[in-house]
């Protein structure tokens, strides 16, 4: 016998730290790059998108920290800092494509 069950966004983020986790990080990771490739100066702009990856990376380990679950530890930060890192990557090729492209 089949169960029909809807569950809101909401349960699931109750039952699933490690997901909030992802979704946190990994929007920073998207608002900062943007800002990054966007704001930075043109000389700079690759170099804030360095420090922006980093700063993800250190959310990524802080918030780990948060959670209080040694379990799986090192690989939620790995898959926490290597989904930002392909988003850093993305935008910064975007970037690189945009400036090449300019006249």
């Amino acid at each position: 016998m089949r169960h029909n069950v809807t569950v809101s966004i909401k349960q699931t983020a109750a039952a699933s730290p490690a997901l909030v986790g992802q979704l946190v990080v990994w929007i920073f990771a998207v608002l900062v790059s943007i800002a990054a490739a966007v704001f930075g100066p043109e000389g700079m702009r690759f170099t804030w998108l360095g420090i922006g990856l980093g700063a993800s990376i250190i959310l990524a380990f802080v918030w780990e920290l948060g959670t209080h679950t040694k379990e799986g530890f090192v690989a939620r930060v790995a898959i926490l800092s290597s989904g930002a890192f392909v988003i850093f990557v993305i935008v910064a090729a975007i970037s690189g494509f945009i400036v090449a492209l300019a006249p």
